[in-house]
């Protein structure tokens, strides 16, 4: 994927999917959401890690930190393993409480709220990831974990719901691209 900045950039994207394809398309948009990609573990329905994406390879374990995040639950819906993807972010409103604490005890404050997140997920301290209200929306499954239901982005999201992780909810299905636009 490529970022595209246009209407017409959508387009020519439109068109080299076109080519890939005879069957219908159909797309899903989702806000993007500007935080941390994150990859979480589950053994038997079970949280075990959790993973940055690093270089694209290897990662940084961040267990520690990211398992004091409310949104993201220590046990599933179903005893499944599963490996998980999404992004890790601070809301404007908890980076601007963040901001006004680290003013208040005369400390740095941070540039944003996506340089906040990283950072508090990479702290030493759990206690110090858990203060700062980060919060988690899941988008993707691994392939290895794709069941034959699930074929679609959609299909997706209603499994990751269905098993107890948010994500947000703020998506929709267009047939047509310039519903998309």
């Amino acid at each position: 994927l490529s970022d595209v900045f246009s209407d017409s950039e959508i387009r020519q994207w439109y068109e080299r999917i076109k080519k890939l394809t005879q069957d219908k398309l159909e797309f899903v948009c989702e806000l993007k959401i500007d935080g941390l990609n994150i990859t979480v573990q589950y053994e038997k329905g079970i949280f075990v890690s959790a993973l940055t994406r690093g270089d694209g390879k290897v990662g940084e374990d961040v267990t520690h930190t990211v398992k004091t995040i409310e949104s993201i639950p220590l046990r599933l819906n179903e005893k499944i393993n599963l490996e998980v993807s999404g992004e890790v972010y601070l809301s404007k409103k908890s980076f601007e409480e963040l901001n006004e604490t680290q003013k208040s005890q005369n400390l740095p404050l941070f540039a944003n709220p996506r340089n906040a997140a990283a950072g508090s997920v990479r702290q030493l301290d759990p206690q110090v990831s858990a203060s700062r209200k980060l919060d988690m929306f899941f988008y993707h499954l691994d392939r290895n974990t794709l069941q034959d239901h699930i074929k679609t982005q959609e299909d997706i999201l209603k499994t990751l719901k269905s098993l107890g992780l948010k994500i947000c909810e703020y998506y929709k299905k267009f047939d047509e691209i310039d519903d998309v636009i």
